[in-house]
């Protein structure tokens, strides 16, 4: 990849990083993670059986895709926040080793 690319790459990550921010970032959007947190029961194992019930492989797969979901957006958020501005104008060369 050339670093015009990479550098095109790194730019549409940032503004990614900071529209999950803006989305979630907020009071309504901590309200909705925190309430699809809940919903696909982040606090449970994914293989779960019950008295009556073995376990079952495919509802596993299920809460666990639900899972990653989750997952992907808290780790989007964790990203450093860069201002829009800053986006276009690097402080940082892209090298290759």
């Amino acid at each position: 990849m050339t670093q015009d690319k990479e550098l095109d790459r790194s730019r549409e990550l940032a503004r990614l990083n900071n529209a999950y921010r803006r989305t979630f970032g907020t009071e309504d959007g901590k309200t909705v993670l925190q309430n699809l947190r809940a919903y696909f029961r982040m606090g449970r194992p994914a293989f779960e059986r019950s008295l009556h019930h073995p376990y079952d492989p495919l509802a596993a797969a299920l809460r666990d895709g639900q899972r990653e979901v989750i997952l992907f957006i808290e780790h989007k958020l964790s990203q450093p926040v860069i201002a829009d501005g800053d986006i276009e104008q690097p402080t940082t060369t892209v090298t290759r080793a």
